[in-house]
């Protein structure tokens, strides 16, 4: 009897094990595959096989990428409502996946100490872009901040892999080239540089720079203690690179002079081994107006470029040829009278990845399709435009966009009066109807599908595929009922709604600050900035932090 207690106890000791792995594993739905979660470091050592219902005597072996010790991510391909058997060594385990993926945290990695947010109590710095390198294998994350601090780090494991402090200046852009051997970095500051910095060897190494001031000219701010004396400086209002490493960028100098408002702005194209500028628009020197967003086709033929004059008369979309630099043709849009004067843009222009076609959204709430060829637009509606409610006009902003190769897709979002015409209401009694909404049309006009915001869209980001849509939403303020925080995902090749589109919100207590997201090349990883919040009670809500997401 003695014997065979002791026999019982001996088999338990080998069985417990077993029965643990299939307790202990979790397994978690992603956009990129499934996540296998354990509890001890050794469990996800063996061979990992995954069959489903249907076919459970072929189990196949699949790509694994491992995440740490106790996780690992299977790159699978899965279909929802589907039962599957996943085999780690010995042991066999059954999930059903669900309609949707989830949201998944890789790791947060926190920016205080990183970054030197702190190092100036009385003004602390503060993230300001942030981008994913092209290459699959050895993805890296770079990060920057208003007072020209940049970190590039391994955003799987959160490692340190190079920080440096380029000036004081405020860090508009940075974008790494295809192949990711280079990274281009444009600051706001007296001189407005453009660095270019080389990869390829064991720390980084500034190859070139170029001082945009000598074009755009320079400026002291009134008051160069402010929190916003870089808004004086000369600066890059958008960057983007070409297939062989080339760089684009608009730089834009606003300032006032003698109580006169000035402007100049300057879109060049540079070569990326040595930095020499290939062309120059206009080639005759500044132009005095703004130049404020540009988007390029894919095949890096063709450019977009919104214009104005700072609310003064007609605004401009102007589309040029990539190679020499010059104007293919261009459309004047005229001001929406008698709401304005003059016509304003955001980062109100997108193109299609195939190059046909151009959207565009003017500040006053107006959207317009083009095709690439035709300066005279294919549709165009008052999408937020103004409404008088009791007498007052509200507006909701428009200046976020996007596109695909099957849709054009405009974001719009808080209602506010314009400040020109608000007799004496500063806020709105009511919302927009078509305030805080995504909306997608064909690229003939059509409405497909829209979507309602929860909160202030922060920026938008789409992978290169046009699969995928990262679209961040916060808003800075003490009200808890205004604190939603977050970055929902959508899949724009899904069939149906928006409601069939939408994936997942992956929610933050902090908020996002406005354009600090990033999406990988080929839609596997997003990453999002946070940054704590101070409550009305004086409590601290949230962390400055970036966030690494499946």
């Amino acid at each position: 009897m003695k014997l065979s207690r002791i026999y019982c106890f001996l088999l338990l000791l080998f069985i417990l094990p077993c029965a643990t792995v299939v307790a202990e594993l979790n397994v978690v739905w992603v956009r990129t595959g499934v996540v296998l979660e354990a509890e001890t470091k050794d469990e996800l050592n063996s061979k990992i096989e995954v069959a489903t219902e249907q076919n459970t005597s072929s189990f196949n072996a699949v790509p694994i990428y491992k995440i740490d010790e106790k996780r690992v991510l299977l790159k699978y391909s899965w279909h929802p409502r589907t039962d599957y058997r996943f085999r780690i060594g010995k042991t066999v385990i059954n999930a059903a996946s669900p309609l949707k993926p989830v949201s998944y945290l890789i790791r947060t990695i926190e920016l205080d100490g990183l970054l030197s947010l702190m190092e100036n109590l009385r003004q602390p710095a503060k993230p300001t872009a942030i981008a994913f390198s092209n290459d699959a294998e050895t993805t890296q994350l770079v990060v920057a901040t208003d007072r020209g601090h940049i970190a590039i780090l391994h955003p799987m494991t959160g490692e340190e892999v190079w920080k440096t402090r380029i000036s004081e200046g405020y860090i508009r852009h940075i974008a790494f080239s295809p192949d990711s051997s280079l990274l281009y970095v444009g600051e706001q500051a007296a001189d407005g540089f453009i660095y270019c910095y080389d990869l390829t060897g064991e720390t980084p190494q500034l190859r070139w720079k170029y001082r945009t001031a000598d074009d755009i000219e320079t400026s002291t701010p009134n008051n160069p203690d402010s929190v916003y004396a870089w808004v004086s400086y000369p600066g890059q209002s958008c960057m983007r690179t070409l297939s062989n490493g080339d760089l684009l960028v608009s730089g834009v100098h606003s300032w006032t002079q003698n109580e006169i408002a000035e402007k100049r702005s300057m879109l060049y194209r540079f070569e990326a081994k040595t930095g020499n500028v290939t062309w120059k628009y206009p080639s005759e020197g500044a132009t005095e107006k703004i130049y404020r967003w540009f988007d390029v086709s894919a095949d890096g033929n063709t450019l977009a470029l919104v214009i104005d004059e700072s609310g003064k008369g007609n605004g401009r979309l102007t589309v040029l040829d990539v190679e020499t630099g010059t104007e293919k043709w261009h459309s004047d849009i005229e001001p929406l009278t008698p709401y304005f004067e003059g016509v304003t843009f955001w980062r109100g222009v997108s193109m299609s990845g195939d190059g046909k076609f151009v959207n565009v959204t003017t500040d006053d709430g107006r959207a317009y399709i083009f095709d690439v060829n035709r300066p005279k637009p294919i549709w165009q509606q008052n999408l937020a435009t103004p409404l008088e409610v009791s007498g007052v006009p509200i507006i909701a902003t428009t200046g976020t966009i996007g596109a695909t190769n099957d849709a054009a897709i405009f974001v719009t979002g808080d209602t506010y009066i314009p400040y020109h015409l608000q007799k004496g209401a500063q806020r709105p009694s009511t919302l927009h109807p078509n305030g805080m909404t995504v909306f997608a049309h064909t690229w003939r006009g059509e409405k497909i599908w829209q979507w309602k915001l929860e909160n202030m869209p922060q920026g938008l980001r789409i992978d290169s595929e046009g699969r995928y849509a990262a679209l961040a939403v916060s808003k800075r303020s003490q009200n808890p009922n205004e604190s939603l925080h977050g970055v929902s995902v959508f899949d724009l090749t899904a069939e149906g709604s928006g409601l069939a589109k939408y994936l997942y919100t992956y929610r933050t207590e902090g908020q996002l600050p406005y354009d600090t997201l990033a999406i990988r090349g080929d839609g596997s990883l997003i990453a999002i900035v946070e940054m704590s919040i101070v409550m009305p009670d004086e409590t601290l809500r949230g962390k400055n932090r970036v966030h690494v997401l499946y």
